[in-house]
């Protein structure tokens, strides 16, 4: 099954990398990074129920302010999302859906969970949950 002896961080990392370098690759058939297909998609079904701003991306992705900033301003200028000011404060922004992005919405969503059949290929639900489990719970030891 593998080397006992391999260390989790070797592990952890390979997995991320893989998802990373799949998730780039079928981003850029839609003119996209992985990443903003990711954010494009919690926008896309978090917005139906909420407003969004930047903080909840950097909450729910955990990445740091700047890195949000750079992913949101690459989205707004290559047309898929506009940041609208909120009229009880001025500093806070909207994050808006535009009709460009509104055109891929069907094909992100879909992608995401034909990548997330993909990972649990194999699994039962029972591992999968157990998976989330312990990943959670090794989150948690570095938080």
């Amino acid at each position: 099954m593998g080397n006992p002896n391999r260390l989790l961080i070797g592990v952890i990392n390979t997995l991320y990398k893989k998802i990373r370098r799949y998730c780039d690759h079928n981003a850029a058939e839609m003119g996209l990074t992985g990443t903003q297909g990711q954010v494009l998609c919690y926008i896309f079904i978090a917005s139906q129920w909420q407003d969004l701003y930047q903080r909840d991306i950097e909450d729910v992705f955990e990445i740091r302010r700047s890195t949000a900033t750079g992913i949101l301003q690459l989205l707004e200028r290559d047309g898929y999302i506009e940041r609208v000011s909120v009229p009880t404060d001025a500093r806070l922004k909207k994050i808006v859906l535009t009709a460009k992005a509104n055109d891929l919405q069907t094909l992100v969503i879909r992608e995401a969970e034909r990548i997330d059949s993909l990972l649990k290929g194999g699994l039962s639900e029972e591992e999968v949950k157990l998976y989330i489990r312990l990943s959670e719970r090794i989150c948690s030891n570095i938080a």
